[in-house]
């Protein structure tokens, strides 16, 4: 898979939010306040856990196909070192006036899906339903590639582009991932557009000044920009997607993001992207606290989008649950207080068996589900083969699995 910006804790346990799609009230409702930059956190207990790799160990190398690839920026190492030290803009205005075409507003056009909603008055027309940014990164003479949040356009029927210079156009989408919380989209190549390059967001450092250029609060508000620092360039937070809990890497700053800034872009002094706005931390006693997807990582899944229109994952194949979430009457029949409970082996032919509880994959403890895909996502791919340690019937046994490709 949000906020507003007036957010009120006490209605909500977690203070995440996503800068998300901004809904004009004049024309149509806010989005529900949801925690996280998805939707939704898991409904009963089990979780069917088609485990997942996410950004750095993706099972097919980078290819030519049109869109699968960004256009990639030097840089120094370290990043910027002071204001006014770009190696390509003699002022931040100039720098904002060149990348601004590569800014684009993504509107998510939504219609009807039942009969009462028609009997209501509702038009079975597409309607704006929520409004996001998306960042130009290639085109081939052809087409024209965006990459914006899934959150953004989750839920289209159909989705149209805004360019800088206010014209409004048809997009298609290519691929989307709820778990990463991206997706790329595609329009026809024209002239009055531009491309933005990647940074390696391995190379910026806390200090370095950004930029973060979007649509806060809607289309009122296209083509905003607001500054800031990198707070920390690396951070891990959990957050729940409609796929299922996640931990992600991500870079924190205080530049304002909004919601309507989801899939925008924040760059550096030299215009170049570090990452795409997607989170923000929304209370009263909270100041300027942001996140972007880093850049390495969204470019590893746009390659995975343009060429499957989905990311490749690992499975276990099986239905699981937390140790910390099973009830009290039932927790006399476990014999550990951590680990991930062995629901149901939809999956054939592995050892692994319901009641079974994992309390370490090779070697690294797992106290809970996100210890479980965390660990996963930065070091497994489909085929690679796992060892389990297992608490079964009071004994501890390992249990080897190779894992599948998830469905």
């Amino acid at each position: 898979m949000k906020e507003e910006h007036n957010y009120n804790p006490s209605h909500q346990s977690n203070p995440h939010q996503s800068a998300e799609p901004y809904r004009s009230k004049r024309k149509f409702p806010w989005f529900k306040t949801i925690l996280i930059a998805l939707a939704a956190g898991l409904i009963g207990g089990l979780i069917a856990f088609g485990l997942t790799s996410l950004f750095s160990n993706f099972s097919s190398p980078f290819s030519t196909k049109p869109g699968s690839q960004v256009n990639e920026a030097s840089q120094k190492p370290g990043g910027n070192t002071l204001d006014g030290k770009s190696e390509k803009y003699k002022t931040v205005n100039q720098m904002i006036n060149d990348k601004a075409p590569a800014i684009v507003g993504v509107i998510n056009e939504q219609k009807v899906q039942n009969l009462d909603d028609l009997l209501r008055g509702k038009s079975a027309k597409s309607k704006p339903s929520g409004i996001g940014s998306g960042v130009i990164y290639q085109k081939d003479g052809k087409n024209a590639y965006i990459v914006t949040n899934n959150h953004v356009i989750e839920g289209a029927s159909s989705v149209k582009i805004q360019l800088h210079n206010s014209q409004q156009v048809s997009a298609e989408l290519v691929g989307n991932d709820p778990l990463t919380d991206l997706a790329v989209l595609k329009i026809k190549d024209r002239d009055d557009i531009k491309t933005m390059s990647f940074a390696n967001s391995s190379k910026v450092k806390t200090g370095d000044s950004v930029f973060a250029m979007g649509n806060p609060l809607g289309l009122e508000f296209a083509n905003t920009v607001t500054s800031g620092i990198i707070s920390a360039n690396e951070r891990t937070i959990e957050t729940d997607t409609s796929a299922g809990p996640n931990k992600v890497n991500v870079i924190q700053t205080d530049a304002a993001i909004n919601p309507g800034n989801s899939g925008g872009a924040l760059v550096d002094i030299n215009g170049n992207l570090i990452g795409i706005n997607t989170l923000k931390i929304a209370a009263p006693q909270v100041e300027g606290i942001g996140f972007a997807i880093p850049s390495n990582e969204v470019k590893l899944v746009i390659d995975q989008l343009v060429n499957h229109g989905e990311v490749k994952r690992p499975s276990i194949g099986i239905e699981m649950i937390n140790v910390t979430d099973i009830p009290d009457s039932y927790k006399r029949h476990v014999n550990t207080d951590s680990g991930v409970y062995v629901a149901n082996v939809p999956r054939r032919g592995i050892d692994l068996k319901r009641g079974d509880i994992i309390t370490e994959i090779d070697g690294h403890k797992i106290d809970s589900d996100s210890d479980l895909r965390s660990y996963l996502y930065k070091d497994k791919k489909p085929g690679d083969k796992v060892t389990f340690t297992v608490n079964r019937d009071g004994k501890s046994t390992q249990i080897k699995v190779t894992l599948d490709s998830a469905k």
